[in-house]
């Protein structure tokens, strides 16, 4: 360890000394970003205006996801990139650099988005306004990663329109379903379809490259895996009170900031009293201003709001679905999606996100070697003969890859995070298994990349570069795509694309899968500086 340690050091020493990207020609990129300032924001602007989820849509890509991908690659054009797109939407890239140059760079890029969720906590700006409020873009996508995305396009183009001579090509891919799938259930088919085209020959692996879509300049060594829990669970006859409807959330990744459920009483006076019964249950509950209930007849309305956030975050949200299982659970004590919901709460928690009724409870978000758990989906179905509670659990891990940073906690490996929920629903009486109530998957080693790999090194010179400061890598809460190829073949002997790729940048953002979401133009600015300072050492600047 100390000698990965001298390693990384001295590389650094070497960069700063050497200044691998000449101090006029850094001057001559950063004058070229800093004049087309104006021009970054209007693009950022109108990609934001473009609404481009998956989520709900029939196929993946939708048809915002793919208007936003004519829309970025004819900005592309107009740069003077050169451009590609999948014939089917799958991803679309643009490129620059000598155009013979037998290796290339990649910034990886997505261009989808998770949906707005509830567009009253917008409170700043619409979703889809692109509005700058106190010097920042406010807007669905512009953190996550569609402002990193233009900014990725600038610095190229910073590079270009300055001269700076590369011996790589630098190739920014434009992903189109990397926050989710349509109902055809294709997620991360961008990078797959990529992949398989690598493999016929068709296309060809990078070299080197980097994800800005992490939010902080800090490289990251580790973005956490996952464990998810998909659960289908009858729902018996009514017995006196029928689960009319239930449906919360909008992603798997993201908490729920909305639930809502209808409850069908057996006349206008019993559900007069269910009103009562269930507002008497919440008189002690701190959220109980949270829920709004009605009746209209024998029908009763909740609706239940929450706080969203990144299911890899889930400790800075309250989970609308979760409350609404408490809710259930108390107002269908005698039936069946009544004890499903009092299970579910129990399981998963009521304004918590750490995973102790789950055995797993462990480290501290402050570094980000914790787990969370977020139940994203829950939903009542009626495709079949016998209505199902359907829900979506996602469990966020760092694996034993955290003991470089945390070495005092023993990490629970994804395999033993997996057993141990198997095991917790197992006793509340579920039965575990593919095809059954509730199918447990996931469980393998995160994306870790050592801190001496050169990509690692390459990224932390180009930080300290711009702002004369190092930064230790860190932990990721979220996966980023840069971890999809790290096990994919790229020779003929055998070679695994590895630590060729990591998540890195861009800083001055918050909100990401959250209402207000935002990126602040003075943090984009000098990320772009940043970015394009990579792109040109990692591009071989001569």
């Amino acid at each position: 360890m100390r000698l990965r340690h001298c390693l990384v050091t001295f590389v650094l020493l070497l960069c700063g000394a050497s200044g691998l990207l000449a101090s006029s020609r850094e001057g001559a990129v950063d004058r070229k970003i800093d004049a087309a300032r104006d021009a970054q924001i209007k693009s950022v602007q109108e990609l934001i205006r473009i609404k481009s989820y998956n989520h709900g849509s029939a196929t993946t890509p939708s048809e915002g996801v793919k208007k936003a991908l004519d829309h970025t690659l004819e900005l592309g054009r107009r740069m003077g990139f050169r451009t590609f797109k999948h014939p089917e939407y799958r991803f679309g890239y643009v490129e620059a650099g000598p155009e013979n140059a037998p290796e290339m760079v990649m910034v990886l890029v997505h261009l989808d988005t998770v949906p707005e969720g509830n567009p009253k906590l917008w409170t700043l700006a619409g979703p889809f306004e692109g509005k700058i409020v106190d010097g920042k873009i406010i807007g669905r996508g512009a953190f996550d990663d569609k402002g990193p995305a233009v900014a990725s396009m600038y610095a190229l183009k910073a590079i270009n329109d300055a001269g700076v001579p590369l011996s790589r090509r630098i190739r920014i891919f434009f992903g189109t379903s990397e926050d989710g799938s349509g109902n055809d259930g294709k997620s991360w088919s961008c990078v797959a379809e990529y992949a398989k085209l690598c493999k016929e020959g068709k296309e060809e692996w990078p070299t080197l490259g980097f994800s800005p879509d992490s939010g902080r300049f800090a490289v990251t060594y580790l973005e956490k895996a996952g464990v998810n829990v998909a659960g289908r669970l009858s729902v018996d006859t009514s017995k006196v009170i029928r689960l009319a409807s239930l449906k919360g959330g909008s992603a798997r990744n993201a908490v729920s900031d909305q639930c809502s459920a209808v409850l069908e009483a057996a006349d206008e006076k019993s559900a007069k009293s269910l009103v009562s019964s269930i507002s008497a249950a919440l008189a002690d509950q701190p959220w109980k201003s949270d829920v709004k209930i009605r009746n209209i007849g024998k029908e009763v309305f909740i609706d239940v709001a929450g706080v969203a956030a990144h299911s890899g975050q889930a400790w800075k949200g309250r989970n609308a679905n979760v409350r609404m299982l408490f809710i259930l659970s108390k107002a269908g004590a005698g039936e069946s999606w009544g004890a499903h919901a009092s299970k579910l709460a129990d399981l998963v928690g009521v304004d918590t996100a750490d995973g102790k009724a789950l055995g797993i409870k462990q480290g501290e978000h402050k570094v980000d070697n914790n787990i969370t758990v977020n139940m994203g989906l829950v939903e009542l179905k009626n495709t079949g003969t016998v209505p199902e509670l359907t829900f979506h659990v996602n469990i966020r891990y760092p694996d034993k890859g955290a003991d470089l940073k945390v070495p005092s906690v023993k990490h629970f490996t994804g395999q033993e995070i997996k057993e141990k929920v198997e095991a917790a629903f197992k006793t509340k009486g579920f039965s575990i298994g593919e095809g059954k109530e509730v199918h447990v998957t996931g469980g393998g080693k995160p994306h870790t990349i050592p801190w001496d790999s050169e990509i690692v090194v390459t990224l932390r010179a180009a930080y300290k570069g711009v702002t004369g400061k190092d930064r230790e890598p860190v932990i990721s809460y979220g996966g980023t795509y840069a971890s999809a190829w790290q096990n994919e073949p790229v020779d003929e002997k055998g070679t695994v694309f590895g630590y060729r790729m990591a998540a890195w940048g861009i800083e001055g953002g918050s909100g990401m899968h959250e209402p207000n979401e935002s990126l602040s133009i003075k943090g984009m600015m000098e990320g772009t500086k940043i970015l394009a300072r990579a792109m040109a050492i990692l591009g071989g600047v001569k």
